[in-house]
């Protein structure tokens, strides 16, 4: 079989959604199929099994790009395409923007079966970045073009972000979210009838030897804290940074990632003397990033309705590290006793619950978690598969 993905950013740039396909990717092609990623180009030069359509940049850096010329990113794939063997059997979306209309544009001039893959809760992320009146329009835009480009006729635009999600995910043959409550979200809010539920694995090969080398902290120690994502504001870095310093404890806290915060960030440590503290360690393997969560006494997550799976929570549950949660959902899905949840959204809450997590730390009942039976790549993506054959069988 082979497996089309379409993507709103290269798959080399940092976010969970390209680190989740691509690790997708290197499954279904160890289980046999041919997976080919269409994405913009950027400063990232393509890879094998990549298509990199025309682009032009967001960022200074040229790390994330888009593309307003869809006619010819769809021409481009199409050029690509007729250079590889076998022909493609479905598409699958994995994106909300242009990657969304291109994708679902391909599959409907190629008469192929449709999968989409949930991955943003839309408005709550559009409004952190540009804020609500921009997300709004960006929303209504993508809408209009979505009615104009796909479905070949004049459409009143939809600045809903649930409305737009629902629209360009109408043409679907099955609709898949990475966890059960944004599933349940999804389909509360009319997005879809039935949606599965595959989650973001972690690659097994990754865990080799990550148990049997796990570092476990003495009691002369300190205790290690670590955070890990995309320095912006959806994250609530600052917030987090602000909490640590009014909890006033003697943790350390590694901060894992990068983004238009870092200086920022950099400053209020800086100006708050938490340089011996607080470490910005920046962007490192998916290997290393578990080995380090592993050896962490617990993990921090702190932004608040945006993730739709919390994938950090989820690879720290994997190597038994309990986290500190901000986001009610997420603890929702998680078995009892296994996180910290902080009781509201304040920064005096979260530094509470920062020093209970320490404390209890310190004295020995930390909380306990084990997600390895739930999380393997090589037996999550039998689910996936499961849902291109029933599609492709239609």
């Amino acid at each position: 079989m082979h497996i089309l993905i379409f993507l709103d950013q290269n798959p080399a740039s940092l976010g969970g959604v390209q680190a989740s396909v691509l690790l997708q990717q290197k499954y279904l092609e160890r289980a046999g199929h041919k997976v080919t990623v269409a994405a913009p180009a950027s400063k990232f030069p393509p890879k094998a099994g990549q298509i990199l359509y025309p682009s032009f940049p967001l960022t200074p850096n040229r790390e994330y790009a888009a593309t307003a010329r869809l006619t010819q990113a769809y021409n481009f794939v199409v050029q690509e395409l007729a250079k590889q063997d076998p022909p493609v059997d479905v598409v699958h979306v994995q994106a909300d923007w242009w990657g969304a209309l291109l994708g679902v544009g391909f599959a409907k001039r190629q008469n192929l079966p449709l999968v989409h893959t949930l991955h943003t809760q839309l408005m709550i992320g559009a409004t952190q970045v540009v804020g609500a009146v921009a997300a709004r329009l960006l929303i209504w835009t993508h809408s209009e073009v979505y009615g104009r480009w796909v479905e070949g006729k004049p459409f009143k635009g939809r600045g809903n972000g649930w409305n737009y999600l629902s629209q360009v995910a109408s043409r679907a043959n099955a609709v898949i979210a990475p966890s059960g409550h944004f599933a349940r979200l999804a389909t509360e809010m009319g997005v879809a009838s039935h949606i599965h539920v595959v989650p973001t694995g972690v690659d097994d090969a990754a865990l080799a030897g990550i148990f049997k080398t796990q570092h476990r902290r003495t009691n002369d120690e300190p205790v290690e804290f670590s955070w890990s994502g995309r320095f912006s504001q959806e994250k609530r870095m600052m917030e987090f940074l602000e909490a640590f310093a009014l909890a006033n404890i003697p943790a350390h806290l590694s901060l894992y990632g990068n983004g238009p915060l870092e200086k920022q960030a950099q400053k209020f440590i800086d100006d708050n003397g938490l340089g011996e503290q607080v470490s910005i360690v920046g962007r490192v393997t998916h290997h290393e990033m578990l080995r380090r969560l592993a050896d962490a006494d617990a993990l921090i997550q702190t932004s608040v309705g945006f993730e739709t799976q919390g994938m950090t929570v989820y690879e720290a549950g994997v190597v038994g590290t309990p986290s500190v949660l901000c986001d009610w959902n997420i603890a929702n899905d998680l078995p009892a006793n296994s996180y910290w949840r902080v009781s509201n959204q304040t920064v005096d809450a979260l530094a509470t619950t920062l020093k209970q997590a320490y404390q209890e730390i310190i004295d020995g009942n930390s909380k306990r978690i084990d997600l390895r039976s739930e999380l393997y790549q090589s037996e999550l993506v039998k689910r996936s598969i499961a849902i291109y054959q029933t599609v492709t069988a239609r």
